[in-house]
């Protein structure tokens, strides 16, 4: 049984706090690849793909309001449903491809390269947002995907998608940089997500909103939430 089946199951049992593979490291950062071009591609400040992002935002816009047949109001409803889609996408992603225990090596591998670093070094500010070249890879790849299944729909769906996105690394980025904000609604999103980091891996997936795990029924316990503000104070 590979190691991160064993961890799962201990801290099921209450046998450890933090499965090995999810627990954070004191460091801030460290090089997680042997290979310079791979190092570098694999990391970037916030602002380069939060620009990046917010270009290709705009741009589509533009094209779907004044190079396309749709009007105002399908523009905004396909925007819309992309930005809600977004939200689904975010947990479904987050649960089942990143926090999913199987017995394969490999897989475990890809989910230490995506996402399991990220557990081991959750303030480095350079790997808090997906970095511009796979970023661009998987947004065109995403795209082409929209685009087969709705068509000219899809320029003005895609903007939708890419703002929700946006919005889910830019609260990512703070709620691991900066200490929970005093305004209510925001306090709740900072400590939902430090309970998912320092409580339960296995609850409190979503980022840029509670919504799904309230559906689908992942929310962390109070007393976990509760535990993690004091958590919060000594970091």
């Amino acid at each position: 049984m590979n190691r991160n089946v064993e961890e799962y199951r201990r801290f099921k049992k209450g046998e450890t706090r933090m499965p090995e593979h999810l627990k954070p490291k004191k460091e801030e950062s460290a090089r997680l690849y042997k290979n310079k071009f791979v190092e570098f591609i694999s990391k970037a400040p916030f602002g380069v793909p939060h620009i990046m992002w917010l270009i290709i935002f705009f741009a589509f816009v533009y094209f779907s309001f004044f190079h396309t047949t749709l009007n105002v109001v399908e523009v905004l409803v396909a925007g819309f449903l992309g930005f809600f889609t977004w939200t689904f996408m975010e947990y479904i992603t987050h649960r089942f491809m990143y926090h999913t225990e199987v017995d394969s090596e490999g897989f475990l591998e890809f989910q230490m390269s995506m996402h399991g670093n990220h557990h081991h070094y959750p303030k480095d500010p350079e790997r808090l947002a997906m970095p511009p070249i796979p970023g661009l890879v998987l947004g065109a790849v995403l795209f082409g995907l929209f685009y087969l299944i709705m068509g000219i729909y899809a320029y003005a769906f895609f903007p939708g998608f890419i703002l929700a996105y946006d919005a889910y690394i830019t609260l990512h980025y703070y709620q691991h940089r900066i200490k929970s904000p005093r305004y209510k609604p925001w306090k709740k999103l900072w400590m939902h997500h430090k309970a998912h980091h320092y409580s339960n891996p296995y609850s409190a997936f979503g980022v840029s909103t509670r919504f799904w795990d309230w559906v689908f029924g992942t929310m962390p316990k109070t007393a976990n939430q509760k535990k993690e503000i004091k958590v919060e104070a000594r970091t």
